[in-house]
C-alpha cells in the first residue's frame, strides 16, 4: 500500500504524465444571448425587406396589442346625423347617433427555426466560429421568414373557382399545421368582386354596402385610355374624408405599361423623402399623390394565377390602390419577431430557437381601398 502510494504520486509529479484540463462552452447560453442581441436588427430588416409592410410603417399605421382574443378595429360608417346649421338661440341637436361599429381581425402567427447541429457545433468550434455561423444561419431564416410574410401580405391563395374567373383568394395556411391561418393578404382586403359575400373584419360586404372596396375591370387598348382609368379608380378611391390612394401595388407588367406611357414625360419619380428611403432609390412612379411599385408575386384575380403557388397563367395585370390611413398593421406587444432560447429537442444532435411573430392586418375603411384589373398586357402606344 505504502509502495503504490508513492506510486501514484510520483505519477502526479511527473509533468510528463500531467491530465489536461478542459473548458467547454455553454454554446446554448452564447448562442440565445448573441441572438437576443441580434433581435432588433432582424425584426427591422424583416419589416423593411417587405416593401408593403415598409410604407405602412413609414406612415405611422403600426400598433401594438397586449393580447386579447382578436383585433378590434373601429370603423365609421355613417356621419353624424345631429350636424346642423343654428343661429343665436336656435335649438342644437343632442339626439344620440349610431354609424360607429367594429371590424374584427383573428391573430397569425409565423415561425421559422434557426437550427444548428452537434456536427456543426464541432465543425466550426471557438467562440468567434459560431458566432459566424449564428449569423448565417440568422440571415437565412430572416430571408425565409420575409419572403414567407410577403407571400401572405400580397397574395394569399386562391381558394375558389380555381377554373373560372375572379375566385376568392384568402389568407394562407400552414405547412405542417393546415389549420392554421396567415395575416389576411390585399387580395382579401381589396376583393376584385367587390360585394363578393365573404366576410372581411366580421363584416360581410354583400350585406352592408358600405363595406364593399372600389373594383373595375380595365378595357383599355392605349396608353391614354388606361391613363384615365386609373385616375378614375383613384379619384373613386378618393371620395369621402380621408383622402385618396397613397400607394399603387402592381405586378410587374402592369408596372411597366405605366412606365412605358410615361416616356414622352419628364418628371414621374417620387420625391417624397420617406418614399424614396422606403422604395430604396427610383422604383417608385408617381401617380397624383400615390407611389406606384411592384411586387413579382401579385396575381391576377381575374383569371386565379397564382404565382406563389404556380396556379394558372398571368394573361393581364393588376393595379392595387391602398391609402394607407385605411390600413391598420397590429402586432402582439411580446411577440414582435422575438427569437426564443435554444434547446436541444430529445432525439436530436442539435440545438433549435425560433423567430416568432404574431400580429393581424386590416382595414377601417375599404371603400377607400381599389383593384383595377383585367389590365390588357400588349397595349404599346
Amino acid at each position: 500500500m505504502r509502495y503504490l502510494l508513492s506510486f501514484l504520486v510520483g505519477l502526479l509529479a511527473d509533468d510528463r504524465a500531467q491530465i489536461p484540463s478542459s473548458l467547454t462552452d455553454d454554446y446554448g447560453a452564447l448562442l440565445t444571448t448573441t441572438l437576443r442581441a441580434m433581435q432588433p436588427e432582424i425584426k427591422d430588416n424583416i419589416t423593411k425587406g417587405n416593401v408593403f409592410l415598409s410604407y405602412l410603417r413609414s406612415r405611422d399605421r403600426f400598433k401594438k396589442q397586449d393580447g386579447g382574443e382578436r383585433v378590434k378595429v373601429g370603423l365609421m360608417h355613417a356621419h353624424n346625423s345631429g350636424a346642423d346649421i343654428y343661429d343665436g338661440y336656435g335649438v342644437l341637436q343632442t339626439a344620440p347617433t349610431d354609424g360607429i361599429t367594429s371590424a374584427f381581425y383573428e391573430w397569425a402567427q409565423l415561425s421559422v427555426p434557426i437550427t444548428i447541429s452537434g456536427k456543426e457545433r464541432k465543425q466550426n468550434k471557438g467562440k468567434h466560429a459560431i458566432v459566424s455561423l449564428l449569423q448565417t444561419k440568422t440571415e437565412q431564416s430572416q430571408a425565409s421568414i420575409m419572403e414567407l410574410l410577403n407571400n401572405c401580405l400580397v397574395s394569399g391563395k386562391i381558394s375558389s373557382g380555381t377554373s373560372s374567373a375572379q375566385g376568392q383568394f384568402v389568407a394562407r395556411t400552414g405547412t405542417l399545421d393546415t389549420s392554421a391561418a396567415g395575416p389576411l393578404p390585399l387580395t382579401a382586403l381589396i376583393d376584385v368582386t367587390a360585394t363578393r359575400s365573404a366576410a372581411i373584419g366580421n363584416i360581410n360586404p354583400n350585406t352592408y354596402g358600405f363595406w364593399a372596396n372600389q373594383a373595375t375591370a380595365s378595357s383599355a387598348t392605349t396608353f391614354a385610355g388606361l391613363k384615365q382609368e386609373i385616375g378614375a379608380m383613384y379619384n373613386d378611391c378618393s371620395k369621402g374624408v380621408g383622402g385618396g390612394p397613397d400607394l399603387m401595388l402592381g405586378d410587374q407588367t402592369g408596372w411597366e405599361t405605366y412606365f412605358n406611357s410615361l416616356q414622352s414625360q419628364e418628371r414621374f419619380v417620387v420625391n417624397d423623402a420617406r418614399t424614396m428611403d422606403v422604395f430604396a432609390g427610383n422604383d417608385a412612379l408617381a401617380f397624383r399623390k400615390a407611389a406606384f411599385i411592384w411586387d413579382e408575386i401579385v396575381p391576377d384575380p381575374d383569371t386565379n394565377a397564382d404565382r406563389v403557388d404556380g396556379i394558372g397563367s398571368m394573361t393581364t395585370s393588376t393595379i392595387y390602390f391602398i391609402n394607407s390611413m385605411a390600413m391598420t398593421w397590429c402586432v402582439e406587444s411580446d411577440t414582435d419577431f422575438v427569437t426564443t432560447d435554444f434547446i436541444r429537442p430529445e432525439n436530436q444532435d442539435a440545438t433549435v430557437a425560433q423567430i416568432l411573430w404574431m400580429g393581424a392586418i386590416g382595414t377601417n375603411n375599404r371603400r377607400k381601398l381599389g383593384v383595377l384589373s383585367s389590365i390588357a398586357t400588349n397595349i404599346t402606344a
